[in-house]
C-alpha cells in the first residue's frame, strides 16, 4: 500500500491515531487538541477527527500541517519511509510479498571525469541551467578526442548506481554504464519527508523542474522504457502525490499512462505544458509561477469511462430546452413528424406483432422516414430477398403502386448512399451481422441497423440453453448500439395469440424476457385485416394501430398512435384520408392512383 491509501487508512481512525500519537491531548468537538507536535497539553495543535477533514491537522504556532502520516514523522521526527512503516505496524498491515531472486546489478566504478567546464557547462547552461543546479546535481564532464561528453551521475542512498554519458553535439551519441540497475535520476535530492515528486523523460527535464523548485526524478531511458520500476518501486510508494511530466508527443502519452497505471490513478497526475517538455518551457522564458501554474491545472488520469455529472449539464440543459439551430435526434416520421417518439443513439427498439400484421412494412417505413431526416440504414432480412424488400420500399418511397421506369431509376440514385442491405437469404449468424455492422458505421457512417427477425439468426428459439443465448445476444446487440452510437432495430415474433382482435403487449414477445427487458424501446404494430371485400368497410375507422409500450429515456412511456393503411403506396397514415408521401423528389409525370 502507498503513502496515500496508508492516509486514507488513517484518516478513518482519525480519533484513535490522534490518540495513540498525542496521549496528552484533549477532544474538543470534532478536533483533538494538544500544545504542539511535542505532545504537550495545550491548544495551538488541532487533529481534526471526524468530518470531510478527518485527519487534517495544523499546528497554528509553527505553521506546520498535513495528513496523519505527516503528524507521524512531525511526532517521531522520523521520514516518509519510517513513517509509513510504523503507520502500516499501527494499522496491522503486513505486506509480506514472495520475492523473486533480483538481478545481479554491477555498480559502477567511478568514471575517469572532471567536473563540468567549459564545453558541458556552457552547454548546460545553454538550456537555461543555472551553476546551482548543475552542481546540485553533480554533473561531470568527460572529453574523448574531439567529443566531449556530460556525465550524468544517478546517486541514490548514498552510492553510484549508474551513469549516463551524453554527446553534447550529438544526442544519439547516449549510453549508460554496462550491466547498471535502471532507476531514477535525483533521488539525492529528494527530501526523505517530500510527499509530492515529479517524473520526466529525461535528466535536463529534471534539472529544469528541481529549479524551479518541483522535487524532480527522471526516467533513465525514455518514456517506453520501465525497468526502472521494479527497483524503485519501493521509494515511490511514499508519495502521495505523483506529477507525470511525460513529453506531449505520442511516445510521451503512451509513456504516462502506462506509469499511471502500475503506481495508481489515484494518486498520479498527468501534467500538460505548452512546449514539448519542461526545459524546452523553461528555455521559452517559463519561471516558477509558469510551471506552478500547470501544476494546479493538473488532472488525474481517471479512466476514460469515468466522468463528472457535471460535464453532462449543458446536455441535460439542452433537454430541457433545446435550440432550434441544435441538431436533434430523428423523430418517428410516417406521413408526418411524431414527436412523442425519437430514435436516440446508442439504444435498441424491438418491433413486435403477430404475423401479417405488418410490423416489417410499418418498419419499413419508419427507415424511409429516418432517410428522409439525414439517417443512413442497413437492413437484414433473412425471409426477404434484397429485390422484393426493394420492390416494396419503392413503392412506399414513391408513395405509387406501380411507379414509371423513370421514378425507379430516381429512387436507385435516391437509395444509393442510403441504403444497405446484408445479402442473405436464410440464416446469419450473431457475431458476423455484429461484425458487419461495426464496418458499415465505420466505413459508411451508418447509424441504423435492422435485423429481420431474430428467428433468422443462429440464436435458438427454445430448447436447452436457448434463454442463456437469447440473453447473450441481447447484450451485444446492447453492447454494439451503444459503444458505437447507433440505433439497432430488431424485429422479435410474439407468442402465438389466442385472440388478435388486438395487438400484443411487450410481455407476449416469444422467448426470454430479457429481449425486451434488455430493450431501450419496444414497439408493437397490430391490423384489423379488414375484408376487402366487405361493403360495409367504413374509411373513417382506423385499421391498424402502433403502440410504444416502452421507452426508457423518453419522457413518453406509453403511447398509442391509431392508423389507416394506404394498401397501394403501402404506407401508413396518421388520419383517414390515407394521403401516400412521396419521399423521392421526382419531376416527371408520377402515376395518379386512387388510395384506398
Amino acid at each position: 500500500m502507498n503513502a496515500n491509501e496508508i492516509s486514507q487508512r488513517l484518516a478513518q481512525d482519525a480519533a484513535d491515531v490522534a490518540s495513540f500519537l498525542l496521549p496528552q491531548g484533549k477532544r474538543v468537538g470534532q478536533e483533538w487538541k494538544v500544545g504542539s507536535v511535542n505532545g504537550e497539553p495545550g491548544q495551538s495543535l488541532s487533529v481534526r477527527v471526524k468530518g470531510a477533514k478527518a485527519g487534517v491537522w495544523s499546528d497554528f504556532s509553527s505553521g506546520e500541517s498535513g495528513d496523519l502520516l505527516d503528524l507521524f514523522m512531525a511526532v517521531r521526527g522520523c521520514s516518509m519511509s519510517e513513517a509509513l512503516r510504523d503507520a502500516k505496524q499501527y494499522l496491522g498491515i503486513r505486506e509480506t510479498m514472495p520475492e523473486r531472486e533480483k538481478p545481479n546489478f554491477k555498480r559502477p566504478a567511478k568514471p575517469t571525469c572532471q567536473t563540468a567546464k567549459a564545453g558541458a557547462l556552457e552547454w548546460l547552461k545553454s538550456r537555461g541551467l543555472t551553476d546551482d543546479t548543475i552542481a546540485a546535481f553533480k554533473i561531470a564532464e568527460q572529453v574523448k578526442g574531439d567529443k566531449t561528453y556530460a556525465l550524468f551521475p544517478y546517486l541514490r542512498d548514498g552510492e553510484l548506481v549508474n551513469v549516463k554519458y551524453r554527446n553534447i553535439a550529438e544526442k544519439r551519441d547516449m549510453r549508460q554504464e554496462g550491466g547498471a540497475e535502471p532507476c531514477l535520476f535525483g533521488w539525492h535530492l529528494i527530501d526523505p519527508k517530500e510527499r509530492t515528486v515529479a517524473l520526466c523523460e529525461g535528466e535536463i527535464d529534471a534539472m529544469t523542474l528541481h529549479q524551479c523548485g518541483i522535487p524532480a526524478l527522471s526516467v533513465n531511458a525514455g518514456a517506453g522504457n520501465h525497468q526502472w520500476l521494479e527497483n524503485d518501486w519501493e521509494r515511490l510508494q511514499r508519495f502521495s502525490e505523483i506529477l507525470i511530466f511525460f513529453d506531449g508527443d505520442e511516445s510521451g502519452e503512451k509513456g504516462a499512462q502506462e506509469v499511471v497505471r502500475r503506481l495508481g490513478m489515484d494518486r498520479c497526475k498527468r501534467v500538460k505544458l505548452p512546449e514539448k517538455d519542461a526545459n524546452e518551457f523553461l528555455q521559452k522564458g517559463a519561471v516558477d509561477v509558469d510551471f506552478q501554474e500547470y501544476i494546479e491545472k493538473a488532472q488525474p488520469m481517471d479512466p476514460e469511462e469515468m466522468r463528472q455529472a457535471s460535464d453532462f449539464m449543458t446536455k441535460v440543459k439542452a433537454l430541457f430546452y433545446p435550440a432550434h439551430n441544435e441538431d436533434r435526434d430523428p423523430v418517428l416520421r410516417l406521413d408526418k413528424d411524431l414527436d412523442w417518439f425519437e430514435f436516440r443513439h446508442g439504444e435498441v427498439t424491438v418491433w413486435t406483432g403477430y404475423n401479417g400484421h405488418g410490423k416489417s412494412l410499418m418498419l419499413s417505413q419508419v427507415l424511409l422516414g429516418l432517410v428522409d431526416q439525414g439517417e443512413r440504414f442497413m437492413v437484414f432480412s433473412g425471409e426477404m430477398t434484397p429485390e422484393r424488400q426493394l420492390k416494396r420500399m419503392s413503392k412506399q418511397a414513391s408513395g405509387l403502386d406501380r411507379p414509371t421506369m423513370q421514378y425507379l431509376d430516381a429512387i436507385g440514385r435516391w437509395v444509393h448512399d442510403r441504403i444497405w442491405l446484408f445479402n442473405v437469404v436464410g440464416s446469419a449468424g450473431m457475431d458476423r451481422l455484429l461484425s458487419v455492422f461495426l464496418y458499415a458505421s465505420k466505413r459508411y457512417g451508418i447509424r441504423h441497423f435492422v435485423i429481420d427477425s431474430l428467428m433468422m439468426t443462429d440464436v435458438p428459439e427454445d430448447g436447452s440453453g436457448a434463454m442463456t443465448a437469447q440473453k447473450e445476444a441481447m447484450r451485444k446487440m446492447c453492447d454494439f448500439a451503444r459503444r458505437n452510437g447507433c440505433h439497432l432495430h430488431l424485429v422479435a415474433h410474439p407468442r402465438k395469440g389466442a385472440d388478435e382482435s388486438k395487438g400484443p403487449g411487450k410481455l407476449d414477445v416469444a422467448g426470454s424476457s430479457k429481449i425486451t427487458d434488455g430493450a431501450d424501446n419496444v414497439f408493437t404494430v397490430w391490423s384489423a385485416r379488414k375484408d376487402e371485400s366487405d361493403a360495409e368497410l367504413d374509411p373513417d375507422k382506423p385499421d391498424a394501430k402502433l403502440e410504444l409500450h416502452k421507452q426508457r429515456n423518453g419522457d413518453v412511456q406509453h403511447y398509442t398512435q391509431w392508423l389507416w393503411f394506404n394498401k397501394a403506396a403501402q404506407q401508413f397514415a396518421t388520419n383517414s384520408r390515407r394521403a401516400a408521401v412521396s419521399y423521392v423528389p421526382f419531376s416527371g409525370q408520377p402515376e395518379v392512383i386512387n388510395p384506398a
